[in-house]
């Protein structure tokens, strides 16, 4: 084999190798894209020269635009393709592999955001908001003040305590929105009116979840809110109740006016019905007395050894709030009031057990009211001064007693503080505020609504 010969065949076996190469890396490109193996190399002799591929990374003229998979975004010529390309076409990327940055993503729990439907009874356009907006954490510190009426003698004993409301919200979708309530009081001072049987006691309230529905059309400006939900005894009283939960139902109606003596109103109305479910129908001692007491009349009877006290437990409630607010610049003045309606169960007459001399009722009516100022630190921290009233309607003289103020009721005057936290998430992220803090508008104290 001469010269001549031994060059043919060494371009033979070049041309051979490079088809070869190329049908490999064209077999692994369609496998990382379609997800199937490669189909197995053609095989390849020496005795059927193959023509040589085109010249590709030497190749200067941009091929066409590229129509397969997705289309191009635009009608410019597509670039040429890198030197020592393999292969002259370009395929779509699997769906699998595609980065997304849908807003319907859910990343983690504290990055997630959402937009808002827009508000058509407002002209700002709805913005990106952490799915978690709204979530707050309030706390006060009240003393309650020791005022004597005229002609009586009382002992001098105020109440100094704190308060404490975490409210969490995270919303599932647009018109979806999960949000929950818990509260804590602890008491500094420990005298006469001191309502916690141990001195200086966490007391905890129950733990309320709801779910909310804010899809209801506006109507006349009216935002709707719908929500269902259930309380958890995590408070002693409700477990002294007996309380398994609490279910309930509330109805919010929400009412924006602008330009209103020069600031912007808001007027909240709403209701609440709830059925508690209990084991029993009054409340019961968590530990077994040393001694059975019998029930006054009763004789040799002892079932009420076990009783904590001789009220029956509430069967339905329904709780009508008031909440308006006007806000100027950084000041916002806020009144809340609550109307508290309970039924009790009735207790049938037992033998040996002497009724009430005037008959009973099962009918309980209580209110809380509360007037506050509040003006926004930054947007993530405002503070509050304010006062606060819990009472029964009817005073010990079977009357209607003054809703706002009694010298005998439980009264607070203090001073809080409300932190938006999502805000201050955002806050220490960088981002900044411009809409002011977002408030919950939910009740400061009360914590008996069921």
């Amino acid at each position: 084999m001469n010269k001549r010969a031994l060059s043919l065949f060494g371009v033979l076996a070049f041309t051979s190798a490079s088809v070869l190469s190329a049908s490999l890396a064209r077999s692994a490109h369609a496998q990382g894209a379609q997800g199937t193996p490669p189909p197995p190399p053609p095989q390849t002799t020496t005795t059927e020269p193959t023509p040589p591929p085109p010249p590709v990374a030497t190749e200067t003229k941009p091929p066409p635009p590229v129509t397969t998979g997705k289309a191009a975004a635009t009608d410019q010529p597509t670039p040429p393709p890198p030197p020592m390309t393999p292969t002259t076409t370009q395929e779509a990327p699997p769906a699998a592999v595609e980065a997304s940055g849908s807003d319907d993503e859910v990343p983690s729990i504290f990055t997630s955001s959402y937009t808002p439907e827009k508000d058509k009874a407002s002209a700002k356009k709805p913005t990106a908001k952490l799915r978690w907006a709204g979530t707050s954490y309030f706390q006060q510190f009240g003393v309650s003040p020791e005022i004597v009426a005229p002609g009586l003698v009382q002992t001098y004993a105020p109440i100094a305590d704190t308060f404490v409301a975490f409210q969490p919200r995270f919303s599932l979708t647009k018109n979806w929105q999960l949000r929950a309530r818990l509260t804590a009081t602890y008491e500094f001072t420990d005298n006469a009116n001191s309502s916690t049987t141990r001195s200086r006691t966490l007391a905890l309230g129950d733990f309320l979840p709801e779910l909310d529905y804010k899809g209801i059309p506006t109507f006349a400006g009216i935002k709707t809110i719908a929500a269902i939900g259930f309380g958890l005894p995590t408070s002693a009283a409700s477990q002294a109740r007996t309380l398994i939960t609490t279910p309930f139902a509330k109805l919010t109606f929400d009412r924006s006016f602008e330009k209103v003596l020069g600031g912007e109103l808001e007027v909240i109305v709403s209701g609440t019905y709830s059925h508690p479910i209990y084991h029993y129908t009054t409340a019961q001692l968590s530990d077994q007395p040393q001694y059975q007491a019998a029930c006054f009349g009763g004789g040799s009877d002892t079932s009420c050894g076990n009783q904590a006290s001789g009220a029956a437990n509430v069967e339905n409630s329904l709780t009508a709030a008031l909440i308006v607010t006007q806000k100027w610049g950084k000041f916002t003045p806020t009144l809340i009031y609550f109307l508290i309606n309970q039924w009790a169960y009735g207790l049938p007459t037992l033998p040996g057990v002497q009724p009430e001399p005037n008959g009973s009722t099962n009918f309980r009516q209580s209110s809380y009211f509360n007037a506050a100022l509040d003006y926004d630190v930054n947007g993530w921290l405002t503070a509050e001064v304010g006062y606060q009233i819990y009472r029964t309607i009817l005073n010990g003289s079977s009357n209607i007693g003054n809703p706002f103020f009694d010298a005998y009721q439980d009264m607070r005057v203090y001073l809080g503080v409300n932190i938006a936290l999502d805000a201050l998430y955002e806050a220490i992220q960088g981002k900044k505020d411009d809409e002011g803090i977002l408030r919950t508008k939910n009740e400061r104290r009360s914590s008996t609504t069921f």
